[in-house]
């Protein structure tokens, strides 16, 4: 299924939907330290999914046709300025993956 993100577009894959249900999709973006062991290294920023009750994230854009699905703004502003194609599907080992996302200017 296609979602209309501002001039982007994010798929969502069939069983991601039926693992979804009536709750939320819920797309954050988390820092995470770098590899080297100086601590001089910027911090990564990656995308990290859940699966919640009801909408969560403060700020956040908000879809709530055909499925429900949160993200922050700046994540929807990033998608919709690079005109970016995101697919949303589940891994071989059964978690939630994101690919073809660009964090332009995402906290």
């Amino acid at each position: 299924m296609n979602i209309k993100i501002g001039k982007g577009t994010m798929e969502i894959g069939d069983k991601i939907i039926k693992l979804i249900g009536n709750k939320v999709l819920s797309i954050s973006v988390i820092a995470v330290q770098g590899a080297c062991t100086d601590e001089m290294c910027p911090l990564i920023k990656k995308p990290q999914c859940n699966i919640t009750k009801d909408f969560e994230i403060k700020d956040s854009y908000k879809i709530d046709n055909p499925i429900k699905v949160e993200m922050p703004n700046e994540m929807y502003y990033s998608i919709d300025k690079g005109r970016q194609y995101i697919k949303v599907k589940l891994s071989l080992n059964g978690k939630i993956e994101i690919k073809g996302l660009s964090l332009i200017g995402a906290v």
